[in-house]
């Protein structure tokens, strides 16, 4: 309906151009169309009943212009310009921008200017993208299509107070003057119409439009159309000019018949004609034949004749006269679409007869005479129709074709179109070629000359008769063969190329046929074969010459008369015209036009198809039917309608077009500059580099500087301190060919002062100052980095995201039916390939769960069924986001420190990105098709099938579901597994507690059918964690952040697995505690042992203090004291430290700083508690093997034992919290204070040092023994005391070494077996009463001790009574240690003593 808008627009601003003129002339519209149309002005055959006065008026004009530079024209429009224009005749008095509108990519913004807005319609109508204050809105989210601008913000200005002055009386006497009548103008416009706006309505459709006008038409108060007549049509002239026409009730005026002539199909009567050979240069068109004046008389000169009498006789009337016209009619090439000669052949070949056109005039016979079609060498080849040719004359003068001959004074083909428009005639009218006369022969005689010079003879010799020879026959041309093929729309069938197929026979006979019948030297025609696509047939034709209106009448023909059969496809020659958008641009593809050798009539329809997949008409495909052609319109063009795309016009026969190869998006340029926004030094000399950038193969340029356009510019600015302005400086980097929709600015502001922070990349500022600058190359958005308080700039947050990721993410808000398939297989394809990247950006993370919750809203309010591939390529991309390296980034994302991302329009504000993240994978889940079918990847697993009374099944053997009993209505279940969803899902419990790990998979079960009752086993990841809990997530929790909820969830069962049993279906897991069993008995084991330990180390101190002068009078003696001293002092020290980390461990308000410190010093005396046995041990070792003394004295081996004892356990201690705190893996979290097992394994910095002291002991142990058994038959009865030392030493730790291996072996027991509530007894048993083992082993079984200790208790007895022995009531102990047989003696010394003493 392009055309009926086009006249209706003309009416309009013709009305418009009369209010404005407000006169009685023409002119000035003539001038406007004359502008509109590109042609002169017509010349006016309007009747004026009333001129009126010009006057003038003022007009306010609203211009649109495409500018990229705003500012530039701001200042310009700010200084008033005065312009002139039609002549002086208008002058603009003022001009100010009103509205600037701008594309985001998706859609326009359009702002206002100062002191204007949009009205409140317009906010409404488009959408406010600002508050609407006051019934008006600053921006809106499009253009107006009607071409509304903002209009000037009115307000009402207060009332003036009612204050008159009275003036002083005059005494001029004023009369009004009367009103001015009212001025009625009629005017008639002439409005051309260019051929280019007709879209193939054509003239018999103006006509009909304009004749059905039913005026008037009322414009306004002022105006009103009153009629409309289409006047004139111009055609092409046979000679490349025009032939203007006029319609009924006009005709041309005698004098414009006279100056342009009147067409050769027109005749000159009654002063006018209806036809001339040229549109007049000075716009005239056709007139009312009723105001046509006659043509003027001759001004003859006559000599009077004599006078006559009047005598007047009556001529006879004319006879009727019939006359016989051949009319030549020229169709141009333009016109013809695909096969139409052989349709114009057809169709005038079926011409019945005598067609009456009125009572004067009837066709009765029509034919088809001239056919041209470009040639060879650039010009044309014009062949004639059987039963025409060309005349002997125009043969010789245009030389005939090359293909054809000159026979019987004729020929049917020549190089050129006659100039003077000659066609061909009918054989039977064509004369003979002249027959010209030789002339007479004449004979000259030449005399002979002989000529002799030395050694050189010239003769002429007589002339030779001629002798008349005839001509050997021309050779016999080699036949031309030339390859066809057409398509038929059958099934195809192998069958077809047998000769004698139904098919084949039928098809090979018209080939035969149409080849007799076309082609003049036609040898034969021959099937090559039937091939697949469709059914194809190729065949070849041999001839001895080809026209080429032959061929294409020949392929014609055969089309269609086997169209007449058999359902046809023709495909054509050109290709769908298309040229490559940005993405995100509208496209319009155009298939057609339809030849008339299809023969369609407007029943056809339409398939258009991309990759041979259909196209479904949506919200951005839309497919439209026109007269000839249809069109395809992608109002977004995104990489998932990229492809080769084929479109299919059906009406019995199929006509069939193609896009020349894939069709695909331009790489969108992507503009970078840096700096984005910094502060600069306000000094002289003070410089920043300025750097612009874009992706090959674009350019850009940075304006104001004048440099060449290039792919990467740098400039360096330089500031003037005499310039120095509160207004930032501001340069534009903005892409070359598209420079509105790709830019960026730079901001520099310059400032003065000193400032906290001075960095060439990020300029100066102080405290908390940010600057902006940009991402890497391949992703979008911005960095911002801080001032802190040490002086330097720090990067503090990054908005940027991956450039593939941001488009995916831009057409998730457009995806149809049509583009999901393709555009989840790209989103998996995408986020696999960039996944390093991917999983360590928060932001690229959010970015793709805010894909998929596009998608899943696709899905589930379009209602489109997920298949088996669709489900693959979301859970390949879902599979990314939950890899181990994604921790951080959804820990990050939970805490919605990235929630206010600039780059993406998020919705996560509110929500949870691991909440929407699971919820867009159980909707997308809920659309699945009805198939049964499995999906594994590296990280999830589902299954889809049905069953109708029970369930049971195994899931990669971590996860098992059993549904006993159901309805027993058949029903399909869904179970999708993910092996690591616990990094994304945060144990958020219903008491809002982080203190549970989420300790089993996470497993999604949804079903088709009513279930209440399920049991699920879950595998335990982490043996150390305790006390489960079966739970499910509530995305209701925390105000929609989600959480797991244990209702309707209980455990069943806690073996090495956790069973629950829930009464309802959704996304289950399991909670564990991470502290240790929550057993009174243990509690009561580790104070009481713990107590008891801490006292008998206090006792040991004690005893060793009260006897260390008696036992330790020699070197060996002293040492090993020192080792049971420091064992008992480490001990007691680390017990302490055990009791305070226990206090704070048990505090509601943990205290990590106090945990870390207790975790150290229990970590540290407890190694050297250990090494400090090895200590003793090493001591033994060396003395067994220097029996009679050794190099090393006491301060050395004290020394050695020192430096073992503390200075081995301090360096493991402080190398483990060296690598392991600044990660926050030191310690446990919400646990005893004691060192990480599960992140960091720090635990092991103590069992391996303990465990490998254990080993050492036992093999020194061992070594000592069999060196004091070799030594038996040989020692020296003058040593007896050796023997027995040394058996108190191996007795000590053969005691003491079992006793800790022992214990820190259970230890690593319940590291083993968490749930082993035997090895914890005992492993609080034995670690607890450590103390109380070090008092009996190390001190009181000690014999030495005993002895010094019973003399003490004699002394004390004596003196306290007066008679009785020295027992006490550790006698037991005495008379046990006696039975090693041998005998304490206070004489002993020297060597022999510091064995005993040991």
């Amino acid at each position: 309906m392009a055309l009926p808008k086009a006249i209706g627009y003309g009416i309009i601003l013709l009305a418009i151009f009369y209010s404005l003129e407000h006169q009685g002339y023409r002119e000035s519209l003539n001038t406007f169309f004359k502008e509109l149309l590109g042609t002169k002005a017509s010349h006016s055959y309007a009747r004026e009943k009333r001129v009126s006065t010009i006057n003038t008026r003022e007009v306010i004009v609203q211009a649109v212009v495409d500018a990229s530079d705003l500012d530039l024209i701001r200042l310009l429009l700010s200084s008033n310009p005065v312009f002139s224009v039609l002549d002086g005749s208008v002058i603009i008095s003022s001009a100010e921008a009103t509205s600037v509108c701008s594309s985001n990519m998706t859609e326009y913004e359009c702002r206002c200017e100062d002191s204007l807005a949009w009205s409140y319609n317009n906010c409404i109508t488009y959408g406010a993208c600002d508050e609407i204050v006051g019934d008006t809105c600053n921006c809106i989210n499009a253009l107006p299509e009607d071409g509304q601008h903002c209009q000037p913000v009115t307000t009402p200005s207060p009332p003036s107070p009612n204050v008159t002055t009275p003036s002083p009386p005059s005494p001029n006497v004023t009369t009004p003057a009367p009103p001015s009548p009212n001025v009625v103008i009629d005017l008639v416009v002439d409005v051309r119409i260019p051929v280019s706006v007709l879209e193939g309505y054509g003239v018999s459709f103006i006509r009909n439009y304009l004749n059905s006008f039913l005026g008037p038409f009322i414009i306004n108060d002022f105006t009103q159309i009153i009629d409309l007549n289409l006047t004139t049509v111009c055609y092409p002239g046979l000679n490349g000019g025009l032939q203007c026409y006029c319609e009924e009730q006009f005709a041309w005026s005698c004098d414009t018949c006279i100056d342009h002539t009147v067409c050769s199909n027109t005749t000159f009567t009654n002063d006018s004609c209806g036809c001339i050979n040229a549109l007049p240069p000075g716009g005239e068109l056709c007139e009312p034949i009723t105001s046509i004046a006659p043509c003027p008389p001759p001004t003859n000169v006559t000599t009077p004749a004599p006078p006559t009498p009047n005598v007047t006789t009556p001529a006879p009337p004319a006879p009727n006269v019939v006359t016989d016209l051949v009319v030549d009619v020229r169709i141009p090439v333009s016109v013809l679409e695909g096969d139409d000669v052989f349709f114009i052949l057809t169709y005038l070949n079926s011409f019945p007869g005598s067609f009456i056109i009125n009572n004067f005039t009837q066709i009765i016979d029509s034919n088809l005479t001239t056919v041209c079609y470009p040639g060879l060498n650039g010009g044309l080849q014009c062949y004639c129709e059987e039963q025409f040719a060309w005349s002997c004359d125009t043969c010789i003068k245009h030389t005939v074709c090359s293909n054809t001959t000159f026979t019987n004074d004729s020929c049917g083909c020549v190089n050129a179109l006659p100039p003077g428009g000659e066609l061909c005639e009918p054989i039977t009218s064509i004369g003979s070629c002249p027959i010209s006369t030789p002339p007479t022969p004449t004979t000259t005689t030449t005399p002979m000359t002989t000529t002799t010079t030395p050694m050189t003879t010239t003769t002429t010799p007589p002339p030779t008769p001629s002798i008349e020879t005839t001509p050997p026959p021309p050779p016999t041309p080699t036949p031309v063969v030339e390859t066809f093929r057409l398509i038929m729309n059958i099934e195809y069938s192998n069958e077809y190329n047998n000769p004698d197929n139904e098919v084949h026979q039928n098809v090979n006979n018209i080939i035969q046929a149409k080849c007799k019948e076309t082609i003049e030297t036609f040898i034969s025609a021959t099937i090559t074969s039937f091939k697949k696509g469709s059914t194809i047939v190729e065949y070849t034709v041999r001839a001895s010459s080809f026209g080429k209106g032959e061929l294409q009448a020949l392929k014609s023909g055969i089309f269609t008369e086997l169209a007449k059969t058999y359902s046809m496809i023709y495909q054509s020659s050109t290709f769908i015209p298309f040229q490559s958008p940005f993405l995100g641009e509208k496209v319009i593809l155009t298939c057609g036009t339809i030849p008339l050798v299809v023969g369609f009539t407007d029943s056809w329809t339409i398939e258009w198809k991309v990759n041979d997949k259909m196209i479904l008409a949506d919200s951005l495909h839309k497919i439209a039917k026109n007269r000839n052609s249809s069109t395809l319109t992608i109002e977004r063009f995104f990489t998932t309608d990229q492809g080769e795309y084929t479109c299919l016009l059906k009406e019995g026969n199929v006509f069939r077009q193609t896009s020349n190869g894939v069709l695909s998006v331009k790489v969108t340029p992507l503009v970078q500059v840096a700096p984005m926004k910094q502060k600069v030094k306000c000094e002289d000399g003070n410089s920043v580099v300025l750097t612009c950038t874009v992706n090959s193969p674009y350019k850009v340029k940075l304006l104001p500087v004048v440099l060449e356009p290039a792919n990467s510019i740098s400039h360096t600015y330089v500031a003037d301190s005499t310039k120095c302005s509160p207004t930032p400086v501001v340069f534009t980097c903005q892409e070359e060919t598209s420079p509105n929709l790709f830019k960026k600015k730079v901001s520099l502001e310059l400032v003065r002062g000193s400032f906290l922070c001075d960095d060439p990349r990020f300029g100066v500022g102080n405290l908390d100052d940010t600057v902006e600058f940009s991402c890497e190359p391949d992703e979008v958005g911005q960095r911002i980095a801080a001032c802190l308080a040490n002086g330097s700039w720090a990067t503090v947050e990054i908005n940027c995201i991956l450039k593939p990721i941001k488009e995916l993410l831009d057409q998730s808000q457009f995806l149809t039916n049509n583009s999901l398939p393709e555009f989840l297989q790209e989103l998996s394809n995408v986020t696999i390939a960039l996944s390093a990247k991917v999983v360590v950006s928060p932001t690229n993370i959010n970015a793709i769960v805010e894909i998929l919750t596009n998608v899943a809203n696709t899905v589930t309010s379009s209602n489109i069924e997920i298949n088996r591939d669709l489900m693959t390529d979301v859970l390949k991309t879902a599979g990314v986001l939950t890899l181990d390296e994604a921790t951080n980034s959804w820990e990050t994302l939970n805490n919605k420190s990235a929630s206010n991302s600039s780059v993406i329009t998020s919705n996560f504000t509110d929500e949870s990105p691991s909440s929407s993240f699971l919820l867009s994978i159980e909707n997308i889940t809920s659309s699945l098709d009805k198939s049964s079918f499995n999906i594994e990847t590296t990280s999830i697993i589902l299954t889809k099938t049905t069953f109708t009374d029970s369930f049971t099944a195994d899931f990669n053997s971590s996860v098992g579901i059993d549904i006993p009993e159901s309805d027993g209505v058949n029903k399909s279940i869904t179970v999708i597994t993910f092996f690591s969803m616990e990094n994304v899902l945060p144990a958020r419990a219903v008491d809002n507690s982080t203190s549970n790990v989420v300790n089993g998979k996470v497993v999604l079960v949804q079903s088709t059918g009513n279930i209440t009752n399920i049991t699920i086993e879950f595998n335990i990841i982490n043996d150390s964690l305790k006390t489960p809990q079966c739970v499910f997530w509530n995305f209701d929790l925390f105000d929609g952040l989600g959480g797991w909820d244990d209702e309707g969830c209980e455990v069943s069962l806690v073996n090495e697995t956790v069973t629950c049993n829930c009464n309802h279906l959704t996304s289950f897991s399991i909670l564990m505690s991470p502290f240790g069993l929550d057993l009174p008995i243990l509690d009561y084991i580790t104070y009481i042992g713990v107590g008891i330990s801490m006292l008998s180390l206090v006792i040991c101190l004690i005893i060793e203090a009260i006897i260390w002068r008696k036992v330790c009078r020699n070197t060996t003696a002293f040492l090993r004291h020192v080792s049971i001293v420091n064992i008992a002092v480490s001990l007691l020290i680390a017990d302490i430290w055990f009791i305070i980390g226990a206090a704070i461990s048990d505090a509601e308000v943990k205290n990590p700083p106090a945990c870390t410190a207790a975790t150290f010093f229990i970590h540290f005396f407890y190694l050297a508690l250990f090494f400090w046995m090895l200590a003793s041990a090493l001591l033994l070792l060396y003395r067994t093997i220097s029996v009679f003394g050794g190099d090393l004295s006491k301060n050395a081996l004290l020394a050695i034992g020192f430096c073992l004892g503390y200075g081995a356990p301090l360096i493991i201690a402080v190398i483990t919290i060296a690598v392991t705190a600044p990660v926050e893996e030191y310690i446990r979290e919400n646990e005893a204070c004691w060192l990480n097992w599960h992140k960091s394994k720090a635990l092991l910095a103590f069992v391996i040092p303990a465990l490998l002291i254990v080993v050492i002991n036992l093999c020194i142990l061992i070594i000592v023994l069999y060196k004091m058994l070799r030594r038996r038959g040989v020692v020296d009865s003058a040593q007896p005391a050796e023997k027995n030392a040394l058996s108190v030493i191996a007795r000590t730790l053969a005691f003491l070494t079992p006793f800790f291996g022992l214990t820190w072996g259970l230890g690593v027991g319940t590291m083993i077996d968490p749930f082993n509530i035997g090895i914890h007894i005992a492993f609080a048993f034995f670690n607890s009463l450590q103390g109380f083992f070090i008092l009996v082993f190390g001190t009181l079984l000690d014999k030495k001790v005993w002895s010094e200790i019973g003399k003490m208790t004699s002394s004390i007895g004596t003196r306290s009574t007066s008679g009785g022995n020295s027992s006490s009531g550790l006698g037991f102990f005495r008379n046990w240690r006696r039975r090693d047989g041998y005998n304490i003696s206070s004489h002993d010394s020297g060597v022999s003593n510091s064995y005993i003493n040991t």
